[in-house]
């Protein structure tokens, strides 16, 4: 049943067709941001075909990797664009378990966002799209925060969602054996930060505790708060002190790419 509140149903609407456009993108076009940093939309996979699995690369005997066709099909198992999901299925259909779910796992939409990049990179296609689904997730989370009473109880099934969608991705898109070190080949789940697959998933579970650590210092900070520009400046506050922390101990690890594909 579509949400009986005009607005919010027209809003879910608009995004609903956005992240159509989106998932058709990511499974249609092949180019990846390094290539188009080494030779911009000349390199042979910046390109729009249906062909969806033509991932192919080659391991090096120094043990690196040249990757000669690409394809974006592993955003769809993108964190972020689950966030992106969730809202507007909750606010097109008003499931309060969908809405909560955003609320609860907007912050990695808005640390992604925030995440180091060139300023030239934004000129790029997919790096324009990934600013979409960012934009998006952090836009329908925050008016949400806005909008409902944030419960951190019913937001549990989104956080630990990630949990899952992280595990799935290595082992439906890595090939086999998915937790060998160095990796098989990169399938990660954005192409910023490249988490290993240390301990067969479990490794992830410290993001969770982060996550369940901040989102329980927004809820006792805006549990009892009428004032609704507060309930939207308070994850904002505690999400973007997270990334800078991120950031400022170098955690993140970005990953070295030979394409290899240039004219």
């Amino acid at each position: 049943m579509t949400n009986r509140r005009r607005f919010e149903r027209k809003l879910g609407l608009f995004f609903m067709f956005l992240w159509i456009l989106v998932s058709i993108f990511y499974m249609t076009w092949d180019g990846w941001l390094f290539e188009w940093r080494e030779c911009g939309y000349r390199g042979p996979n910046q390109q729009f075909n249906l062909r969806i699995s033509d991932m192919e690369y080659v391991r090096n005997p120094d043990g690196s990797i040249t990757y000669v066709r690409t394809n974006n099909l592993h955003n769809l198992l993108y964190i972020c664009n689950l966030v992106f999901l969730l809202g507007w299925v909750g606010l097109f259909f008003n499931l309060n378990w969908a809405k909560q779910g955003t609320m609860a796992i907007m912050g990695i939409s808005l640390g992604a966002s925030l995440a180091p990049l060139y300023a030239s990179d934004h000129l790029y296609i997919l790096q324009i799209v990934y600013n979409l689904v960012h934009f998006s997730g952090v836009f329908m989370g925050l008016y949400l925060f806005k909008n409902y009473r944030f419960s951190l109880l019913r937001g549990l099934p989104a956080i630990f969602a990630t949990w899952g969608l992280y595990v799935s991705s290595r082992v439906i898109l890595e090939p086999w054996p998915f937790w060998t070190e160095p990796a098989n080949a990169y399938y990660s789940l954005n192409q910023i930060n490249d988490m290993p697959f240390y301990f067969f998933g479990l490794e992830y579970g410290v993001f969770v505790l982060i996550l369940l650590g901040v989102n329980l210092w927004i809820h006792f900070m805006i549990r009892r708060s009428n004032n609704k520009a507060w309930r939207v400046i308070a994850p904002v506050i505690a999400y973007s002190s997270l990334a800078i922390m991120v950031l400022a101990l170098n955690l993140t690890q970005p990953p070295d790419m030979s394409m290899g594909t240039c004219p």
